[in-house]
């Protein structure tokens, strides 16, 4: 009987170890691509949320503010130096640059009922938040009505019965 020497084999060759690197990088490429992709849509996300929670804070402390509904129109830049109780956090103004634009006015183009008088007691309230990310101009609005209903000269456009 012949016996065959074998000798065991301990150690990868050279070429099995390129493979075995190209076979992982091709795995391993899209992975880390969706990755970052995915971290990157999730902080564009958590900005804009953000932003969308600050502009429905500020529109509802001007809505309840009656003080600001005296010198009508309003144009009020956020943050400044008088900031009447209006804000944004810190980290959209300072990270981002962000500015928010408050303008209250009359509602133009809404009459009274039965008549072709202007709508004295209905205001418009409009906010835009403008910031920079990642190089780019972003922009979010905000527009809403505010009825005066404490007026002396109160013309309802509804008609009550």
């Amino acid at each position: 009987m012949v016996r065959l020497y074998c000798p065991s084999k301990k150690a990868f060759s050279f070429i099995e170890i390129l493979i075995a690197i190209f076979i992982i990088g091709v795995g391993a490429i899209p992975v880390l691509t969706m990755y970052l992709s995915g971290s990157r849509t999730v902080e564009k996300g958590g900005v804009l949320f953000q932003v969308a929670v600050s502009a429905q804070n500020i529109m509802d402390t001007v809505r309840c503010d009656t003080f600001l509904f005296e010198g009508i129109p309003v144009n009020i830049v956020i943050p400044s130096e008088k900031d009447r109780g209006l804000f944004m956090p810190k980290e959209l103004v300072e990270k981002y640059k962000a500015v928010a634009n408050l303008k209250i006015d009359e509602a133009k183009g809404h009459l009274v009922n039965d008549s072709a008088d202007q709508e004295r007691n209905l205001y418009r309230i409009d906010l835009t938040i403008d910031w920079v990310e990642n190089g780019e101009k972003r922009k979010y609005s905000l527009m809403n009505y505010r009825a005066n209903t404490n007026s002396q000269n109160l013309k309802a456009a509804t008609k009550f019965e």
